[in-house]
């Protein structure tokens, strides 16, 4: 299995998808047991961090050593400002858990891997690195806002849980991590110890201690950041008040000090409720969020993109396109024209490309001539410009005879 074979169904095999969403997410930890040891590898591996720290340079706000939730007080970085692994060696001697933050954005399994978990469950996603050295502990016990994955590379990491003081949190509980109270432990879930290839898989708001005993540790935290009905809702209303100035309208001077204005805001308020209960659309806060995801995702994964634009020229009715690994694009029709919104791009185009757009966005793989609704000049026009963007690129399998060779 290669890294670019990894996808969430991989992730958490042997639970089956359903069975996970349906008994796990959101609701209890889940632990899956293997003996496979190897069954991460392919994603990382104790032997990469030496070169991702020697070649990725990580900088002090993506390189952090920590210690009972206490920092390493020497200066660990060079006056460059890249790491000094020598310094680094020394910390982890010392107890010292090294954690790269946001390793996704770096090393390239973990893109691929990132990328894969964001198209699929369609919430932002984010991997850190633990290494911990034996006998040590990096924080106290905490609870986060965000729901993990925990994928265990090598050694082993003792894993004690608690049951939440805070039903699924948001960033307005814990804003990243929340200590436990010391004097006042919640009562303990599970105790344990996760080996080589073993997952586990936390709800927000579980409390966990964890350490190592006579052995490191090295295992990827994933994040899962999630979007909620909160957010969906905060969406809805910021494209409400683009449409319509009364979302617009100040708050009546001396609302928080004056209990008469207070009160008179109240009618006010259930005018806007009814006006939600009707007007209101799921599409728009939906719209806001798929733009917050593409926009965190910024640019499609590294895949020799550049041979296939050498091509362009080559492609005939009888090419087989399909959509690049990792891609999500969104349609915007507006009177006159439409706009595909791509990662971090728009792209301006007539409305006669509506509903072969729409084909292109539900069908993975495709021959260019089944484009619905175009002529042959117009289906190829489109194509092209979809490749020159980098949303589709042309399947490994040759259909156009020519004397080049498209690998």
């Amino acid at each position: 299995m290669t890294s670019t074979d990894f996808d969430f169904a991989k992730a958490i095999a042997e639970i089956p998808v359903d069975t996970f969403f349906d008994e796990y997410w959101e609701k209890r930890p889940l632990v899956v047991s293997r003996q496979t040891p190897d069954y991460y590898t392919n994603l990382l591996t104790m032997a990469d961090i030496d070169l991702i720290i020697y070649s990725l340079q990580p900088d002090w706000k993506t390189l952090r050593l920590v210690k009972q939730g206490g920092f390493f007080a020497q200066n660990f970085m060079h006056p460059d400002g890249s790491a000094n692994i020598v310094q680094l060696y020394n910390a982890y001697q010392q107890g010292y858990s090294i954690i790269l933050l946001d390793l996704h954005k770096r090393w390239m399994p973990l893109s691929a891997f990132a990328r894969e978990l964001e198209c699929f469950l369609n919430h932002p996603v984010g991997i850190n690195l633990y290494l911990t050295p034996k006998n040590s502990q990096a924080f106290v016990p905490h609870f986060d806002d965000h729901d993990v994955f925990i994928l265990q590379i090598e050694g082993t990491k003792n894993w004690r849980i608690y049951e939440p003081i805070v039903e699924l949190p948001n960033k307005e509980f814990a804003g990243g991590e929340q200590s436990l109270p010391k004097e006042q432990l919640p009562p303990v879930v599970a105790d344990i110890c996760l080996q080589p290839g073993d997952l586990l898989y936390l709800p927000r708001g579980y409390g966990h201690n964890v350490s190592t005993s006579n052995c490191s540790s090295l295992h990827l935290t994933v994040g899962i950041f999630i979007y909620t009905w909160s957010d969906l809702l905060s969406g809805m209303l910021r494209s409400l008040s683009k449409q319509d100035v009364a979302f617009r309208r100040a708050l009546p001077p001396g609302f928080i000090r004056d209990s008469e204005i207070k009160q008179s805001l109240e009618a006010q308020f259930q005018e806007i409720l009814q006006y939600l209960a009707t007007q209101a659309k799921l599409e728009s806060g939906s719209e806001k969020l798929t733009d917050s995801l593409l926009e965190n995702m910024k640019n499609p994964l590294p895949d020799g993109y550049f041979r296939r634009l050498d091509h362009l020229s080559k492609i005939n009715l009888e090419t087989i396109v399909q959509k690049r690994k990792g891609t999500i694009f969104r349609i915007v029709t507006s009177e006159n024209s439409l706009t595909v919104k791509y990662l971090s791009t728009k792209i301006e185009m007539s409305q006669k490309f509506a509903a072969a757009l729409d084909y292109i966005n539900t069908n993975s793989k495709f021959t260019i001539k089944d484009l619905p609704l175009l002529n042959d000049d117009a289906k190829l026009e489109l194509v092209q410009r979809m490749i020159g963007s980098g949303i589709l690129t042309i399947v490994e399998e040759r259909t156009v005879k020519d004397s080049g060779d498209w690998s």
